[in-house]
C-alpha cells in the first residue's frame, strides 16, 4: 500500500509516517485531527486501514469496490463521499476519489491518477501556507483541487476546439472527420463528469452530517456547488459549438461533392455532342457526307472544337464553375 499522512495541529498541517492501523485514530486524536491519502491499495489493505473506523458495512464497500458510484453517503457521524474526478494523461479519462471523514479522521482513497492531491499536499505544508481550522475546510480543498483539474481539462477542450475551427476557416479538407469525433466524445466525457461532480456536491450541501452544518461551512459547498454549475454551463456551450463544427463539416464536404459532381456534369454536357457527331460520322454505312473531300476530317475537327469552346464559353459565363 502506497500512502501518505498528514497531521493537523494548530492549524498546520505536516507529513509524518503512517502509523499503523491499530494507532491511526489515536495519533489523529492527540493532533486536531489527520489526513490519510491513499494513493494506490488492495482491497485487503484498506479494509486493515479502515477498520479502526468502525465503518457501516456499506460504506466500507464502496471504500473497497473498483466501480465507482458517485455520490454521498452519511452514517451517524461518518461521511463517505465518492467524488467523480478527470484524469490527466493523453486518455483523458474518468476516475473517482473516495473521501471519509470521520473526526479525528479524514481519509482521500484515490482509484486513478490524481496529481492535483500531490500539488495540495505539498502546498499545504509550507510554512506560507493558509492555516486550516477543521477537517471540514480540509475536504473542501480537496474537493476544490479535484474540480480545479476538471476545469483544466475543460480549457484544453476550449483551445483544441477554437485552433480547429480556425483550420476549418482556412482549410476545411484539413480537417479530418476522427479529429471532430474525438472533440465530440471528449466534450461528452466531460459533461458526464461535471454532472456527476455537481450531483456529489450537491449531495453534500444537503447532507446532515454533524461537521458541515455550521453556516460558514455550508458557505464552503455552496461555493462548490456554484462552481460545478458554472462549469456545467460552460461544457454544455462547448458541446454546441464542436456540434457546430460537425455541422460547418459536413457542409463543406457537401460543397466539395456539389462541385465534383458539376465538375463532371459539365464535362458530360460538352462531350455529349462531340460523341454523337463522331458516331454519326463512324458509322459504316453508304452515303456519309464528306467521304470523298480531302479536307472534311478537318473540317469536322474544327466544327467539334467550335461546339466544345462555345459550350464551354456558355457554362463558364452561366456560373456553373463558379
Amino acid at each position: 500500500m502506497e500512502a501518505r499522512c498528514y497531521l493537523l495541529a494548530e492549524g498546520r498541517l505536516s507529513e509524518r509516517p503512517l502509523p499503523d492501523a491499530a494507532s491511526l485514530v489515536e495519533v489523529a486524536a492527540a493532533a486536531d485531527g489527520a489526513w490519510v491519502d491513499v494513493t494506490s491499495a488492495g482491497a485487503a489493505e484498506l479494509q486493515s486501514l479502515l477498520k479502526p473506523l468502525d465503518l457501516h458495512p456499506l460504506q466500507l464497500l464502496r471504500c473497497t469496490d473498483a466501480a465507482a458510484s458517485p455520490g454521498v453517503a452519511v452514517f451517524g457521524d461518518c461521511l463517505l463521499v465518492e467524488y467523480p474526478a478527470f484524469l490527466e494523461g493523453d486518455d483523458e479519462s474518468t476516475g473517482f476519489l473516495t473521501v471519509l471523514l470521520r473526526a479525528p479522521l479524514l481519509v482521500t482513497v484515490r482509484h486513478g491518477k490524481i496529481p492535483a492531491l500531490d500539488e495540495l499536499g505539498r502546498n499545504l505544508i509550507l510554512a506560507e501556507a493558509p492555516p486550516l481550522l477543521h477537517l471540514a475546510q480540509l475536504l473542501y480543498m480537496i474537493i476544490d483541487e479535484v474540480a480545479d483539474s476538471t476545469v483544466a481539462g475543460q480549457i484544453a477542450l476550449r483551445d483544441d476546439i477554437g485552433r480547429t475551427a480556425r483550420v476549418m476557416a482556412e482549410s476545411p479538407a484539413a480537417v479530418a472527420a476522427d479529429e471532430l469525433a474525438g472533440l465530440r466524445a471528449r466534450a461528452e466525457g466531460l459533461v458526464s463528469l461535471v454532472e456527476n461532480q455537481l450531483y456529489c456536491v450537491t449531495g453534500l450541501r444537503a447532507s446532515d452530517h454533524p461537521a458541515l452544518q455550521e453556516p460558514h461551512r455550508k458557505a464552503y459547498i455552496d461555493d462548490l456547488v456554484a462552481e460545478a454549475e458554472i462549469a456545467q454551463r460552460s461544457l454544455y456551450r462547448l458541446e454546441v459549438r464542436v456540434e457546430n463544427l460537425f455541422s460547418d463539416y459536413q457542409a463543406a464536404g457537401s460543397d466539395r461533392i456539389e462541385r465534383r459532381l458539376r465538375l463532371l456534369t459539365v464535362v458530360s454536357a460538352i462531350t455529349l455532342p462531340l460523341g454523337l457527331i463522331a458516331g454519326l460520322l463512324g458509322m459504316n454505312v453508304g452515303g456519309l457526307p464528306g467521304t470523298g473531300f480531302g479536307a472534311g476530317f478537318g473540317i469536322v475537327v474544327g466544327v467539334m472544337a467550335a461546339i466544345a469552346l462555345g459550350e464551354f464559353w456558355f457554362f463558364k459565363r452561366t456560373g456553373w464553375f463558379n
